[in-house]
């Protein structure tokens, strides 16, 4: 193959890496997760390490609704982030 075609392929398998960092970074940043460490795991391999992110941060670390506001609050958190009410933790 051409070195052009390498050049290429290289270029477009960074762009879709970059995007898929920076979404995994900004979800995980809204979830409350480690931003860095998944942004980071997010732009090692494609689309393995997305749907690894998509399990982990969607069945596994679950979050705690506060029953007053509808907050999703961090699953040990004993109190709302956003309006203070405390988390019944059961």
């Amino acid at each position: 193959m051409d070195t052009k075609i390498y050049i290429i392929l290289f270029t477009l398998l960074f762009i879709v890496l970059g995007i898929q960092s920076v979404w995994i970074y900004k979800d995980a940043e809204k979830r409350g997760l480690n931003k860095w460490l998944w942004g980071a795991f997010g732009f090692l391999n494609t689309p393995t390490n997305l749907l690894i992110y998509l399990i982990v941060s969607r069945m596994f670390l679950q979050k705690n609704i506060c029953l007053k506001c509808g907050h999703k609050n961090n699953k040990n958190a004993n109190f709302c982030e956003n309006c203070g009410e405390k988390i019944n933790m059961d």
